[in-house]
């Protein structure tokens, strides 16, 4: 099965005159397909505009590598591009593709389209799992030549800044999860991956679970990948007026920003994530620092008082 392209699902009718373009009347696995190929028509027409630029533009990797104008957009490209996860990875891992890059007002609008585009795609990719199966979206993009979908990147926005910064400064950041579960919750986990003939290891654990009281919760902990983000600032204003403003965003695709041909890019600096800050530890959590439970990755909490 082929994906047909988002104008298929037009078609035009006459109000006083005046041609009027009216959405076909679908079921959700049409929704699905139009959904697609209109994101797939506002990608082409970004690329195709965004290869043309001649602004300003870098790009950095986390393997420390630099681009520049033209080979920066020609990276960009090429993350926008994949689709499709390869074989040896399973969907859940994404590309980076930091960095600045210098674009014209149409470029801009055309970013906010697609993104836009990415949104109702999604929507209906959650619409069709909602009614069905977690898993009835993806199945119905394989039959339609994309088994390997990468719906996580294909939800990603392009960063857009609408006003030029005066600086942007890259950094890692890290999410610890911290969940609480029931004494029999852990237990059950733990039986789940012990199977009918647990290991010793398995055993040592659920013995130790048995000997605490049946009230004691335990702390899931997962230390989640590093993530990039962009501190951004403008100055407004002089001497007492003068006042800063900052953002903070998510920049795991290069920030589209306002600039003339010819104009530079705002001060900016890389971050990699071998540079990021050991994580403090937080205040108002307090549990062991080893795992009471290491196959599930469970601690106990600390005694107060």
């Amino acid at each position: 099965m082929t994906s047909p392209h988002w104008q298929s699902f037009i078609y035009t009718v006459k109000i006083d005159g005046i041609a009027v373009s009216r959405i076909r009347p679908m079921n959700d696995e049409q929704q699905l397909q139009y959904r697609f190929a209109q994101f797939r028509d506002r990608l082409n027409r970004f690329l195709i505009q965004l290869a043309r630029e001649d602004r300003p533009a870098w790009i950095f990797t986390p393997e420390k590598r630099e681009f520049r104008d033209r080979a920066a957009r020609e990276q960009l490209i090429a993350v926008l591009e994949r689709l499709e996860y390869p074989d040896d990875r399973d969907g859940r891992e994404t590309d980076p593709c930091p960095g600045i890059v210098g674009a014209s007002a149409t470029t801009l609008e055309l970013a906010a389209s697609l993104n836009q585009a990415r949104d109702a795609f999604k929507r209906a990719v959650l619409n069709l799992n909602r009614k069905r199966d977690p898993e009835a979206a993806r199945r119905f993009m394989a039959q339609m030549g994309y088994p390997r979908l990468h719906f996580k990147q294909l939800y990603r926005h392009v960063p857009i800044l609408l006003r030029k910064p005066d600086s942007i400064r890259f950094t890692w950041g890290a999410t610890r999860s911290i969940k609480r579960i029931s004494r029999q919750e852990a237990y059950q986990r733990l039986i789940k991956l012990a199977g009918n003939d647990p290991s010793p290891g398995y055993r040592k654990q659920l013995e130790a679970l048995a000997r605490l009281d049946r009230n004691e919760p335990i702390a899931i902990v997962q230390d989640l990948k590093p993530h990039i983000k962009a501190n951004v600032c403008w100055v407004l204003g002089d001497g007492e007026a003068k006042r800063v403003e900052r953002r903070m965003i998510s920049a795991a695709l290069a920030i589209l920003l306002p600039l003339d041909p010819g104009e530079a890019l705002p001060k900016h600096s890389a971050a990699y994530p071998d540079e990021r800050k050991r994580r403090k530890a937080r205040s108002d959590v307090k549990i062991e620092r080893e795992p009471f439970l290491p196959s599930i990755r469970g601690h106990r909490y600390l005694r107060t008082g």
